[in-house]
């Protein structure tokens, strides 16, 4: 018997992304991804994460932080969030992702001002980052905290490269927050004062998104890093 079932193309990506296990695999998927990621997933699904975080880290940054910089975007990708937070007047941005063909896009990213971003590196997530501790005024991450990607002690790390006074605005997948221990670890964070009692903002992850589905919206945390 024939299976006539209509699988929906953006379904299947987001199935294949969550399934992913470790950093080979990841690297392994976006190198497929990197050339039709933004047509072909970005504007499919409608997709609006980037948008709402950099929002969200503008508005609870301020003018000093955001307009002074600079603001690391981790988990970079193509570059759409480095291009929300320009267009919300985010001047020095730098990028950090796995994936060297993501990477890539990104540094094809360009405003009237010039590139979007000052500085590209290519790291694992999962392992301290070769970044000197408070270099950065803020940090943003939009779509790297989620199913088959990043887990919560990753945040020390980020933590660890963000000044004194600085703000962090990371995006994590509402399933994913729920079921990996976020919240413990951002209280051992708040209890050891490093930082500030973390703020949770709800954010839709694509336009029309269900919010009563936690794979449809994301946490945004924000914080105040201690010195």
């Amino acid at each position: 018997m024939s299976d006539d079932t209509q699988h929906d193309p953006v379904d299947e990506l987001l199935a294949t992304a969550y399934a992913v296990d470790g950093p080979e695999a990841n690297r392994a998927l976006y190198a497929r991804w990197a050339d039709t990621y933004e047509r072909g997933f970005i504007v499919d699904s409608r997709y609006v994460y980037h948008e709402h975080v950099a929002e969200v880290f503008v508005e609870r940054a301020g003018p000093s932080i955001a307009v002074s910089g600079p603001v690391l975007d981790v988990g970079c990708g193509t570059g759409v969030a480095g291009e929300a937070l320009r267009r919300r007047g985010v001047h020095t941005i730098d990028g950090v992702d796995i994936s060297p063909e993501m990477l890539e896009r990104a540094r094809s990213k360009h405003d009237d001002a010039g590139p979007v971003y000052r500085s590209l590196i290519e790291a694992d997530l999962t392992e301290p980052l070769a970044i000197d501790a408070d270099v950065y005024s803020g940090v943003v991450s939009v779509g790297t905290f989620t199913h088959g990607h990043v887990g919560p002690a990753a945040l020390a790390e980020l933590v660890r490269i963000t000044r004194p006074g600085g703000r962090v605005a990371i995006g994590i997948n509402a399933a994913h927050f729920s079921n990996h221990g976020f919240a413990s670890m951002l209280a051992r964070l708040c209890t050891d004062r490093r930082i500030t009692e973390p703020e949770l903002i709800a954010v839709p992850i694509y336009e029309g998104s269900d919010m009563s589905d936690p794979d449809q919206f994301a946490h945004v945390v924000v914080f105040e890093v201690l010195g």
